[in-house]
C-alpha cells in the first residue's frame, strides 16, 4: 500500500475510533439521572444561552464567555441536555490529553499524565458540573503551538480561546510579550492583530454590548465559591484597606518576576501567570483552577519536581474530604485561594531557577518549555 493510501487509512480508522467513543460517551451521560442532584449543574444554566442556535447574554442563562468562543457551544444547544452535557465532557477528557506533554518522556510516563489529569479531582468535578473549561485549555494549548512553531495565526487563535474565560487569562495576556519573546517579529505581531481583528471586532458590534453588561456587573462576586483574592480576605474579615494593599503587592510582584525571568514561552510562565489572573480577578472558582494544574503541576511533576508533586497533592487533597458536605461547602473557596497562593510562588521559582540555567548556558528540562 502506497504510504499516502497508509496515512489516510490510519486517519480514518482514528476518526471512526473517536466517533466510537464520543458516541460511547453521549450514551453514557444519557442514561444518567440529572434530577434533584448538582449534575451537569454549570452546563443546564449555560446551555439557554446558545439554544435553538441562538447565542444570548441575560437572566435566561449564565453563559458569560467570550462571543467568539460561545459561538463554538451553539452546536450543543439544539440537542437534549444530557446530550450536550456528554459532548463536553468527551471533548474536556480529550483536550487535558492532549495537555501532557510528549517530549522527552516515555509512552508510560504519558499515560500516568493523562491519568493524573483525567482522573484528578478538578477534572472530575468539571466534567460533573458540565463546565467548558475546555475552551480555555484548548486556546493555552493552541498558544503553545503558535509561539513554538512561530505560527501567528494558530497564536491568535489561542488568544481567542485562552481568554474564553476573562478572569482566568487578564494577566497572561498583559505577559504575552515577554512570553513571545525577542524572536516574535512586527511582522508576526502584525499578522496576530489582524486575525484577532478579524474575529472580535465582528462579535463585539453583535453581542458585544449583552456580553460586557455582563462582564462588568460580575453577579458571581458575593458567591460562595468565589476563590479571588479579594473576595477571601472580606470573607476572613480581612481589612478592605489591608486587603486592597495586598492585592497591589501581588500584581506588582507579578509584574516584576515576569519582566526579569520570563524570556520566551514556558509552561511555567504561563501557569504562574494563570494563577495571578485568577487570585488578582473579581471573581475565580474552584473549577477554574484546572487550567493551573493542567499547565503547570502535572508538567512540572513528570519532570520529576518537587513542586509539581506538592501541587498535585493539594489539588487531589479534595478528594478525601467530599463525604463532609458542609465543610467542602463553606471552606472549599479559601482553599483554592491558598492554592492558587501555593501555586503562584511555586511557579515563580521555577521560573527563576529556569532563567539561571538558561542564563549558564545549560538545556533546560522538559517542565521549562
Amino acid at each position: 500500500m502506497k504510504p499516502k493510501l497508509t496515512f489516510l487509512f490510519q486517519l480514518l480508522i482514528a476518526g471512526l475510533a473517536i466517533l466510537v467513543a464520543l458516541l460511547l460517551t453521549v450514551w453514557f451521560f444519557m442514561r444518567i439521572q440529572t434530577a434533584n442532584t448538582t449534575l451537569a449543574g454549570d452546563w443546564i444554566v449555560i446551555r439557554p444561552g446558545v439554544d435553538h442556535w441562538n447565542l444570548s447574554y441575560g437572566l435566561d442563562s449564565r453563559l458569560q464567555i467570550t462571543p467568539w468562543s460561545a459561538v463554538l457551544l451553539l452546536p450543543l444547544g439544539p440537542i437534549p441536555v444530557n446530550a450536550g452535557w456528554g459532548v463536553v465532557a468527551f471533548v474536556t477528557l480529550a483536550v487535558l490529553s492532549l495537555s501532557v506533554p510528549r517530549e522527552e518522556i516515555s509512552e508510560r510516563k504519558w499515560i500516568a499524565g493523562v491519568l493524573m489529569l483525567t482522573l484528578s479531582f478538578l477534572a472530575v468535578r468539571t466534567i460533573a458540573d458540565g463546565n467548558v473549561e475546555f475552551l480555555t485549555l484548548c486556546g493555552l494549548l493552541f498558544l503553545e503551538w503558535g509561539l513554538l512553531g512561530k505560527n501567528p495565526v494558530l497564536f491568535a487563535l489561542g488568544i481567542l480561546l485562552t481568554v474564553t474565560k476573562v478572569q482566568e487569562a487578564w494577566i497572561l495576556v498583559l505577559g504575552l510579550p515577554f512570553l513571545a519573546g525577542r524572536e516574535w517579529n512586527s511582522r508576526r505581531w502584525l499578522i496576530t492583530v489582524g486575525v484577532l481583528a478579524l474575529v472580535v471586532v465582528p462579535s463585539l458590534l453583535w453581542k458585544g454590548r449583552d456580553w460586557l453588561l455582563l462582564i462588568v456587573s460580575i453577579p458571581e462576586r458575593a458567591n460562595i465559591m468565589n476563590s479571588s483574592l479579594l473576595t477571601t480576605a472580606e470573607r476572613l474579615g480581612g481589612s478592605v484597606g489591608l486587603a486592597f494593599l495586598f492585592w497591589a503587592v501581588l500584581f506588582l510582584l507579578t509584574a516584576f518576576i515576569t519582566v526579569k525571568f520570563c524570556r520566551g514561552y514556558s509552561r511555567e510562565a504561563v501557569a504562574f501567570l494563570l494563577s495571578a489572573s485568577l487570585l488578582l480577578a473579581p471573581y475565580a472558582a474552584g473549577n477554574n483552577v484546572l487550567v493551573v494544574y493542567a499547565i503547570g503541576a502535572v508538567p512540572l511533576l513528570l519532570a520529576r519536581r518537587w513542586e509539581g508533586a506538592v501541587l498535585v497533592g493539594l489539588i487531589n487533597l479534595p478528594y478525601f474530604f467530599v463525604p463532609f458536605h458542609d465543610l467542602m461547602y463553606w471552606w472549599s473557596a479559601p482553599y483554592w485561594t491558598l492554592v492558587l497562593l501555593i501555586s503562584w510562588v511555586f511557579l515563580a521559582l521555577r521560573m527563576r531557577a529556569a532563567r539561571r540555567i538558561m542564563d549558564g548556558g545549560t538545556r533546560p528540562s522538559l517542565a521549562y518549555r
